[in-house]
């Protein structure tokens, strides 16, 4: 098995696996219960696919009493129509393992990988996976969207919520970090947010992000851009969106001393509402083929990342 280059740029406390078929990285703390569970390079033991909402394929195993989500990684747009889950880059999810440990030091909150893994694919190409604790009793803040817009959201709740998504994306931008793929079901919120509590965010999927040594005005609110562009696409498809005033809320969260907001929101707003051609076409192949209405919508799924609501006494 040919060694990747990034396996040396490892965090500590994580060991290295390999086989002819691929190579994982486990950490300490999970390597015997894993291993119990049957979990290795090339072997996935119990793990079975997972109810739970995220993005899919999703997969969760049962190891030393706890519960962990496996992502396969996936392509978007056009791209998962072309190559299905092949990639030519096996260092992915390593890459996301190291930069997700980066953003625990610096104070952001974000699950821990516990696993990332790398398997041969029918001899071409790679698949790629990566492994999480489960974070109980959260819910993406697509659905959050979708609740506030039936009015099961009370309006300063929602406004909280949105007040401190901008602050973990300021948090995340103050130290050059860009996420590649910033959108609402890419944070998780504390349930307890919904009911008036502490308001507690996770940010989710951080493949393909990085961080920068000096994240200029382009970068940021090119992010920031894409943000918008994906909340205003689903408002005008589904109506599950972020009206103006919350995200007037979120600017005043990203930007406290309420210095650079009112450009940041020009240029933010003066684009185009739906990105590349590429990316239209793969939205209208996703609309025309996938025979699920999206959950966050319908209301259907209440809490996708906590337990099932007890039923009613009878």
């Amino acid at each position: 098995m040919l060694t990747l280059p990034v396996l040396d740029e490892l965090p500590a406390g994580y060991f290295v696996e390999e086989s002819p078929g691929g190579v994982a990285v486990l950490h300490a703390d999970v390597l015997e219960p894993l291993h119990d569970a049957g979990f290795g390079p090339d072997s996935d033991g119990s793990l079975a696919p997972s109810a739970l909402s995220g993005r899919k394929p999703l997969f969760q195993i049962e190891a030393g009493g706890e519960t962990y989500l496996l992502r396969r990684f996936s392509h978007g747009g056009l791209l998962r129509w072309l190559t299905g889950a092949r990639f030519l880059d096996a260092e992915r999810p390593f890459r996301e393992l190291i930069l997700s440990d980066a953003l625990r030091r610096v104070g952001i909150n974000t699950p821990q990988v516990v696993a990332a893994r790398a398997r041969t694919n029918m001899g071409i190409g790679w698949r790629l996976e990566i492994m999480t604790r489960w974070i109980k009793d959260t819910i993406d803040l697509g659905y959050v969207l979708g609740m506030a817009h039936r009015g099961e959201l009370a309006p300063t709740i929602a406004s909280c919520i949105a007040f401190e998504f901008g602050d973990l994306v300021r948090r995340m931008h103050l130290h050059g970090c860009v996420h590649a793929d910033l959108k609402p079901q890419n944070i998780l919120v504390s349930r307890s947010a919904l009911e008036g509590g502490e308001v507690r965010l996770w940010v989710i999927d951080l493949d393909r992000s990085f961080f920068t040594q000096a994240l200029g005005n382009a970068e940021r609110r090119s992010n920031l851009r894409q943000l918008y562009r994906h909340i205003s696409r689903r408002g005008k498809e589904h109506r599950a969106h972020l009206p103006r005033t919350d995200f007037a809320r979120f600017l005043r969260g990203y930007d406290p001393e309420r210095t650079r907001w009112k450009e940041d929101w020009r240029e933010i707003s003066a684009m185009r509402p739906f990105g590349s051609s590429l990316h239209r076409f793969g939205w209208l192949l996703e609309r025309l083929f996938s025979s699920n209405v999206d959950p966050r919508v319908s209301g259907d799924v209440i809490y996708p990342h906590a337990p099932p609501p007890a039923p009613p006494a009878s």
